[in-house]
């Protein structure tokens, strides 16, 4: 198997190019050679009308008068062309000067005013190319007499003269055809030199000398380096969240750990500190959490990773409903078409489960999600997808949404968690996947949007 790109190119237009001049090569030596032909039998035709008005046929073996000779080609023995006439029993009465010693015979028909054309062997074995054609003359007697001329040519002149153009033929397409193949040659390497060019940065790319795909490349190959490119930053923007997680959790860790080591460094009977050291553990568990969820998002990427919203999110309302059962809390869904999201599914399931699971913990008793399109205005045709998540509650102040989307901060001690659901679906949505978070509240109820563009 080829694996260049360019030799199976060039190897396949070599083959379409050589069936090409082939057959165009053998349809031009056909009509050269049926031509060639043509013209043996006009000159032949020619010269049966020359005999015939130079001969007199009331006494045909007198012969051709001299003065009226139909050409020095006739009077010369063993030149190659002959002309003889017979008579209604296929008998000689006359034949030319070159002749002498020759005999030839030439398959007819005898229908009066009709040529026949055909190819026969004379007595000395030349091949010869002959034309007969059969009168009915009505002289001076009184019986009308019937008469064949039969003239007849070399056929190694005709062959000489097809080979000479075969000849020429063929090397010309071969030279055309070595003339194209360079051409071609050019005319791909100049074109599959953007795909080189790809190759050569994503070369550079492996070396750190580049960080992404930046040349100006023909439309054909531009989804394929945009995909690259944003494998390339989705690669790196996973990179910098663990890194940034882990030094984040580090730098977390250490005042936790040093009020539970100075607790318990601080009092003599350890059991007094546990309330403090609950405290403690339980900041460095909602931490860890934090930075894990932080660091785990998958972010959006270009290749691959849509799939439909309907089964996922029916998942999660029904999971929902079994969770708040005793609340009897009616959850309602409604999803415009076909719905799609591009990115991970377990991203998308802890945005829309944790903002789910907050509307079901706050709501009287009715939460609705819906999902729908929409565009950026009316000088703008980007689409967005929109997931909205609503709540019956008693709603809350503008201070308290401000403050429920800080890490850790809780509006009601009461309820399980440690504060983080709206922090982490807030960086999801804002930071990993380009998005935006409205929250809206009234004492009607709550109503939280996550919009993402470019659907």
């Amino acid at each position: 198997m080829m694996r260049s790109l360019n030799t199976r190119v060039l190897v396949a237009a070599g083959l379409v190019l050589a069936a090409f001049l082939s057959a165009a090569g053998l349809a031009l030596d056909q009509a050269f050679k049926d031509s060639a032909l043509t013209s043996v039998r006009e000159r032949l035709s020619s010269r049966v009308y020359l005999v015939l008005g130079t001969i007199d046929l009331n006494r045909p073996e007198r012969g051709m008068a001299g003065a009226s000779s139909p050409g020095s080609a006739l009077e010369t023995p063993e030149s190659g062309h002959y002309a003889q006439l017979l008579d209604a029993s296929n008998e000689r009465v006359w034949n030319s000067r070159s002749m002498l010693g020759i005999t030839f015979q030439a398959g007819f028909d005898p229908s009066v005013g009709n040529f026949s054309f055909a190819n026969t062997t004379s007595s000395t074995g030349e091949r010869l190319m002959a034309l007969s054609y059969t009168v009915l003359w009505e002289g001076a007697g009184s019986q009308a007499n019937l008469y064949t001329v039969q003239v007849a040519e070399n056929e190694q002149a005709f062959i000489a003269q097809v080979n000479r153009f075969r000849k020429s033929l063929w090397l010309g397409f071969s030279a055309i055809g070595v003339v194209l193949l360079l051409v071609q040659t050019g005319i791909f390497r100049w074109g599959l030199k953007p795909l080189r060019d790809v190759a050569d940065e994503v070369h550079r790319i492996e070396r750190g000398e580049e960080k992404e795909i930046s040349g100006d490349y023909p439309l054909e190959l531009r989804p394929l380096t945009e995909n690259l490119n944003a494998l390339i930053r989705t690669n790196q923007s996973s990179v910098k969240r663990y890194r940034n997680a882990l030094g984040d959790l580090a730098h977390s860790l250490k005042t936790p750990l040093a009020v539970v080591r100075t607790t318990l460094e601080a009092v003599e009977d350890p059991s007094e500190s546990l309330a403090g050291v609950n405290e403690s553990l339980d900041q460095l568990d909602g931490t860890i959490d934090y930075q894990l969820q932080r660091a785990a998002a998958a972010g959006r990427s270009a290749i691959g990773g849509l799939f439909e919203i309907e089964p996922v999110i029916s998942g999660i309302s029904n999971s929902l409903r079994k969770v708040h059962a005793g609340r009897g809390i009616d959850i309602s869904i409604r999803i415009d078409g076909d719905a799609k999201f591009q990115g991970d599914r377990g991203d998308f399931m802890e945005m829309v489960g944790n903002i789910a699971d907050n509307a079901c913990k706050w709501a009287r008793s009715l939460v609705s999600l819906r999902v729908f399109h929409a565009t950026g205005g009316q000088h703008s045709n980007q689409r967005f997808l929109t997931i909205e998540v609503r709540d019956d509650g008693a709603g809350m102040p503008e201070d308290d949404i401000s403050r429920a989307l800080l890490r850790g901060s809780r509006l009601d001690e009461s309820t399980a968690g440690h504060g983080i659901g709206l922090a982490v679906v807030k960086e999801l949505v804002e930071d990993v996947y380009g998005g935006v978070l409205r929250i809206t509240s009234s004492e009607k109820g709550t109503a939280v949007q996550m919009v993402f563009p470019g659907y």
